[in-house]
């Protein structure tokens, strides 16, 4: 529960609900002005660096109750302490405390919505939406003047994996005005669809204005929130609201079932200000996860993959023939040609598709397995792990499903409460399935797996048994909550094994539904994110533009990204596999290239990628754009720089970068077709179609 410290705050005004006084708050980058009458807070927000009013009018509390719908507060009160103004009301039959924070020494403004049931009765939200608010059109429905050229990008994610080849999460005031936005829907069948909505929602928003940028960042490790923005009619024209807290895909969950004496905290909303424009606006919302916690430790360094998928498509159905021990030693004499340091394991090496036990008819035993790995090969084992929908799933599973291997009392009820006998047959919501899913995972990090991967782990669609420990009904939400727990068991035992998680929503998809930061960095929580299933076709996921989401995901997290991606795929430059090495902290590969000249190239690449792996697992990601990247060190002074021609045509690629933002201090340097004068960066190169050059400065 967020509390405000007492010793800070001024005694009220005698008549609260009346008060007509003006709160100010400021800092070096912002002016805050609130006022209230009758319900009806108003708030100006002026931002020093933008010189705009980025926000003007009353703010927006709304809240929907079985169809009706509160607008404002009631019992309005507003107090003053020091750095903060507290505004507290009642809507929909809730307390609500909304707190704004401006730090002196910062230039930066925090808001935080907390809401409350002091009533007897549970209280279940159908919708819920509060923001600051800014007028963008005049009388006519006309962008005003100041605004016609401003921009909304959004944060980590200008382009999705999911997006269209040339459609931009990018987006001018009247783009905002005129289309609908969407709120992504999975169901338990993994269709993924998007559902028009007058809301665009993302992680943060990038406000950019002139030269300089505002950043609206939202952060909740309690409940599963996004920054959105939506439209809103006016007197006197039309309004964006943004900041706040708002309802999106139903969640967060907890506002649909807050019980009497219940507390709600929405978050953290982090306006932040920057000179410069997008690409500043990605490094400050890194910045504030890294303050959260949200960053990968300083010892990271995740043993590279060679995945036997690729040269073993389909071992899976016949298991005791094709997936035997004397052919996945093939597999691991790949691995060391590859200079790879685990052998990963996909579906097969288990009894049945996602037992979690250890084939031993066709792999020996467990322990002498990893041992001999280790012996002969120096390699560790990793294992693919697919959760409760997945594996249970009637439609999608690689062999034969294991559900009669689980406890019965883990089948899922299905929303309408009857047993299901199609989709999701298992839940992994509950205790009975994640009880004995702990016990063989912990049997097999017992023998000496280092790396698991939670896949399949997508909404199962909801589940009513009342058995499961979990509550009913299931929401997304406590699936999330069911996959963290699951890691966080591995963890209490094992806490060195990395835990990759696929999205907990929408699984082993390209899409991304939860919050890149969603609870990562919480204690014994996952390591790495999946790389939004790039894996299959690699070369036209770089050539269809959906791998630059790779390129923007490190742009605004430090959140490892992991992928295995197959070589098969790649061209004569190695273009496939430089550009997952630079864009995934955790790389895994795997396939033998059929064109020997090929093959050779990548074991000379993955032989350099090994030399400079520090630089790409631990390093700081800087882009001076989406084809030329920066893997910087800057305790030794050091980085490397891969620049990609991500086209049809001969281009001359350049680009320049102020190395001080780096954290680095060289005065000059050269690297052929790379130059420093003065500590500024200098790139240009004429490169062939698809193709990729690296250089290095101060490496030894």
């Amino acid at each position: 529960m967020y509390r405000i410290p007492a010793i800070v705050l001024l005694p009220l005004l005698a008549n609260p609900g009346l008060c007509r006084e003006e709160y100010k708050l400021s800092n070096e980058s912002y002016r805050l002005t609130v006022t209230c009458a009758g319900g009806e807070v108003n708030v100006i927000l002026y931002d020093e660096l933008l010189g705009l009013s980025v926000a003007e009018g009353p703010y927006i509390y709304r809240a929907t109750v079985r169809g009706v719908t509160d607008e404002g507060l009631e019992d309005v009160s507003v107090k003053m302490g020091r750095n903060r103004l507290t505004i507290r009301g009642k809507i929909a039959g809730l307390d609500l405390e909304h707190v704004f924070v401006i730090p002196k020494n910062r230039g930066v403004m925090e808001e935080r919505i907390i809401l409350r049931n002091r009533t007897s009765s549970r209280v279940d939200l159908e919708n819920y939406e509060a923001g600051l608010q800014r007028r963008v059109t005049d009388t006519e429905r006309r962008v005003l003047p100041e605004l016609q050229n401003d921009r909304w990008i959004a944060i980590p994610f200008r382009h999705r994996a999911d997006d269209t080849q040339y459609f931009y999460n990018d987006f001018s005031v009247s783009d905002l005005l005129t289309r609908d936005g969407y709120e992504p829907c999975i169901d338990e069948n993994l269709k993924y669809t998007r559902l028009p909505s007058s809301r665009y929602c993302s992680e943060g928003w990038a406000w950019i204005h002139g030269d300089n940028v505002l950043g609206v960042f939202k952060y909740s490790q309690e409940h599963m929130e996004f920054s959105a923005i939506s439209k809103h009619a006016m007197r006197d024209g039309d309004s964006l609201r943004f900041g706040g807290a708002c309802m999106v895909m139903g969640e967060p969950a907890a506002l649909t079932r807050i019980e009497p004496g219940q507390t709600v905290d929405l978050g953290v909303t982090r306006y932040e200000s920057v000179k410069g424009g997008y690409t500043e606006a990605l490094y400050a919302f890194r910045r504030m996860l890294d303050e959260k916690g949200c960053r990968f430790p300083g010892d990271y360094n995740p043993p590279v993959h060679w995945n036997q998928l690729y040269n073993m498509s389909g071992a899976w159905e016949d298991r005791a023939n094709r997936y035997t021990k004397a052919i996945v030693k093939q597999e691991a004499v790949n691995a060391k040609a590859y200079s790879c340091e685990s052998l990963y394991l996909d579906p097969g090496w288990d009894t049945d598709f996602g037992t979690f036990l250890w084939g031993e008819k066709w792999l020996g035993p467990r322990k002498e397995f990893v041992e001999e790995m280790r012996s002969e090969y120096g390699l560790a084992v990793s294992l693919h792990c697919p959760l409760a929908t997945w594996m249970s799933h009637d439609k999608f599973t690689w062999g034969k499903h294991s559900v009669q291997n689980w406890p019965a009392e883990s089948r899922r009820l299905s929303p309408a409460g009857v047993q299901n006998t199609t989709g999701p047959l298992l839940c992994l919501g509950s205790k009975q399935y994640r009880d004995v899913a702990e016990t063989r995972l912990l049997e097999n990090c017992r023998d000496g797996v280092v790396f698991l991967m939670f896949d399949g782990n997508w909404w199962n669609g909801g589940c009513m048994n009342p058995d499961h420990g979990h509550p009913v009904p299931y929401r997304m939400e406590d699936h999330i909550q069911a996959n963290l727990e699951l890691a966080q068991r591995v963890h209490a035992k094992y806490p060195g094994v990395l835990i990759e998680m696929h999205d907990m929503i929408a699984g082993g998809t390209s899409h991304r539904q939860t919050p890149v930061y969603y609870k990562y960095g919480l204690p014994g929580s996952y390591d790495d994110n999946w790389g939004f299933e790039l894996m299959w076709e690699p070369l036209a996921d770089i050539k269809e533009g959906r791998a630059t989401a790779l390129y923007y995901y490190n742009m605004g997290c430090n959140i490892p990204a992991y992928l295995h991606i197959d070589l098969r795929k790649d061209n004569e430059n190695c273009l496939v596999l430089w550009w997952y090495a630079s864009t995934c902290r955790h790389l895994g590969i795997g396939g033998t290239h059929a064109d020997p000249r090929i093959a050779e190239a990548q074991k000379k690449a993955m032989r350099r990628y090994r030399e400079l792996e520090r630089f790409y697992k631990r390093g700081e990601f800087y882009g001076i754009s989406e084809e030329i990247h920066l893997h910087v060190l800057p305790e030794q002074d050091a980085f490397v720089v891969n620049v990609f021609n991500l086209s049809d045509e001969t281009r001359t690629i350049s680009g320049e970068m102020d190395l001080a933002a780096a954290g680095l201090d060289r005065k000059d340097g050269s690297a052929g077709w790379a130059g420093i004068q003065e500590n500024r960066l200098e790139v240009k190169l004429e490169m062939p179609p698809w193709s990729t050059e690296l250089c290095t400065f101060g490496v030894e």
